[in-house]
C-alpha cells in the first residue's frame, strides 16, 4: 500500500513537470509584436519622405535668411516655414500612429506576462505541495515499503531531481516578474511620449497659424511692393528705444519673469566675453525655454527631482543659505527628470560642475542658478563645451538640441527645437545689430 502511494506521488509530480515544462524551458522574451511590419515599415519610409521634405524647406529658410533683405526673400522664408511646420505637424502624426500600436501592443505583451507569471506559480504551488506530502513519510518507511534498497535510492534521486526543477522555477518566476516589471515602466514611459507629442504638435499648430499671420500682416503692410517693404525697414531699424525697451521675458527666476531686451542684451553680451557664445544666441536658448518651460518653476525637487540629484540640490541651497522649498524647479518631462533650477534650467549636479567657473566670471560666491548673471554665464559655458563657441549654423544647432535633450538630443521629432532656436536667433541678431548701429 505504501509503495502505490509514493508511486502514486511520483507519477502526480511526473504528469506536472510534463505540464509545466514548456513554459519552464520557454525564453525569458515576451510575445512577439502583434503589429504588422509591413506598416512599421510603411510609416518608418513616410516619416523619412517628411524629413526630407523638412530638410529642403529647412534648407529653403537658410539660404534665404543669408541674403540680402527684401520682401521677395521674406515671403520666401514665411512660405518655406510654413511649408515646414506643415509637414511636421504630417510627420508627428506618423509617430504618434506609430507610438500607439506600440502601446497597444505592448498591453498585449504585459497580459501574455502575467498570464505566464500565473503558470508559473501555480506549477510552482502544485509541485511543492506533492513533494511536501514526503514529509509526512520517515526514509525508514520509504526503504522498508521499498522491495530492494535500489528502488529507494531511484526515488530519493528522482526526489533529488525535482528540487533542482523547483529552484529553475524560482529563478525563471524571478526573471518573469523583473521582466514584467519593466515592460510595465517602457508602457509608462510610451504613454507619456504620446502625451508629449500630442502637446509638440498642438504647439506646431500654433506656430504655423502665426507664420500665416505674419505672412499676412507683411503683404498688407506692404501691399506686395518692395518699396514699402524697404520703408518698413527702416522705419523698424529707427525705433532703437522700442527695441531697448522691449520685455525680454524669462521663466525661473526669483525676481520677476521679465527684463527689459537691452539689459538682457548686456548679460548675454558679458557672457559671451568670457565663452565665445553669440548673446543672440544664448538669449534664443533662454528665450525658448522659458517658451517651452511651462512646466519651469511648477515642480518640486521632492517629487520632480531624479534622487540622485537631491543631495546635489541640497547642497547648494545650504551653500546659498535658503530653503529648497521655497526656491522653483521644472517639472518631471516625458524625456527625463525634472529638477532644473533657475532661467537656464540647470540640473544640480550640473551647475555644481560649472559653479567654480561661474565664480570665476561673475564674482559672485557662491553663485546661484535663480540669478540672472549667473545663470547666463552658467548657460554660455554650457553651450561653449557643447560646440556653439563655434558660431556656425550647425554647431549652434546641435548645441541647442543637446541643451534641451542631453544625450537624446538626436531625436528627429524633437528637432523643430533646434530650427525655432535658429530663425528666433536671426530675429534676436536683427534686433542686436541695431542696437549695435545705434
Amino acid at each position: 500500500m505504501f509503495r502505490h502511494k509514493k508511486a502514486n506521488i511520483l507519477i502526480a509530480i511526473l504528469v506536472l513537470i510534463g505540464l509545466f515544462t514548456p513554459y519552464l524551458f520557454k525564453g525569458t522574451g515576451f510575445a512577439s509584436a502583434q503589429t504588422s511590419l509591413d506598416e512599421e515599415k510603411e510609416m518608418e519610409a513616410k516619416i523619412k519622405e517628411l524629413e526630407e521634405k523638412i530638410s529642403k524647406y529647412r534648407t529653403g529658410v537658410i539660404t534665404n535668411q543669408q541674403r540680402a533683405k527684401s520682401l521677395q526673400t521674406e515671403i520666401e522664408i514665411l512660405d518655406n516655414e510654413v511649408n515646414e511646420a506643415e509637414l511636421e505637424i504630417q510627420k508627428i502624426d506618423l509617430i504618434i500612429k506609430k507610438l500607439d500600436n506600440r502601446i497597444s501592443e505592448k498591453k498585449m505583451v504585459i497580459r501574455e506576462a502575467e498570464r505566464e507569471v500565473d503558470l508559473e506559480k501555480t506549477a510552482l504551488s502544485e509541485l511543492l505541495r506533492e513533494i511536501s506530502k514526503y514529509d509526512d513519510v520517515s526514509y525508514l518507511e520509504i526503504i522498508l515499503g521499498r522491495a530492494q534498497l535500489s528502488d529507494f535510492l531511484s526515488e530519493l534521486h528522482s526526489l533529488e531531481n525535482f528540487q533542482d526543477q523547483i529552484q529553475q522555477l524560482l529563478t525563471k518566476l524571478s526573471n518573469l516578474k523583473s521582466n514584467l516589471e519593466q515592460e510595465k515602466g517602457t508602457l509608462t514611459d510610451e504613454k507619456e511620449e504620446q502625451l508629449a507629442l500630442k502637446t509638440i504638435q498642438n504647439e506646431q499648430r500654433e506656430n504655423l497659424e502665426n507664420k500665416k499671420k505674419e505672412k499676412k500682416t507683411l503683404l498688407e503692410q506692404t501691399k506686395g511692393q518692395e518699396q514699402l517693404f524697404t520703408q518698413l525697414v527702416k522705419k523698424t531699424q529707427l525705433d532703437i528705444e522700442v527695441i531697448k525697451n522691449r520685455l525680454y521675458y524669462l521663466k525661473g527666476f526669483v525676481d520677476g519673469e521679465s527684463l527689459r531686451f537691452e539689459d538682457a542684451y548686456k548679460f548675454a553680451k558679458f557672457a559671451s566675453i568670457y565663452t565665445g557664445v553669440r548673446p543672440a544666441f544664448l538669449l534664443a536658448i533662454l528665450s525658448r525655454e522659458s517658451q517651452l518651460g511651462k512646466n519651469v518653476g511648477t515642480g518640486s525637487w521632492r517629487v520632480d527631482m531624479k534622487p540622485s540629484q537631491r543631495t546635489y540640490y541640497l547642497q547648494i541651497c545650504e551653500k546659498l543659505n535658503i530653503s529648497p522649498d521655497t526656491y522653483p524647479v521644472s517639472k518631471k518631462q516625458w524625456y527625463g527628470w525634472g529638477g532644473a533650477m533657475g532661467p537656464a534650467q540647470f540640473l544640480p549636479a550640473t551647475w555644481l560642475g560649472y559653479e567654480q567657473r561661474v565664480v570665476e566670471i561673475t564674482g559672485n560666491n557662491p553663485p546661484s542658478p535663480w540669478n540672472i548673471k549667473d545663470a547666463f554665464v552658467a548657460a554660455a559655458l554650457y553651450l561653449a563645451n557643447k560646440g556653439a563657441n563655434q558660431q556656425t549654423y550647425n554647431a549652434e544647432w546641435k548645441a541647442a538640441m543637446m541643451y534641451l535633450a542631453g544625450s537624446k538630443w538626436n531625436n528627429s521629432s524633437l528637432y523643430f527645437y533646434g530650427n525655432q532656436v535658429m530663425d528666433l536667433t536671426k530675429q534676436i541678431q536683427d534686433q542686436v545689430d541695431i542696437l549695435e548701429k545705434g
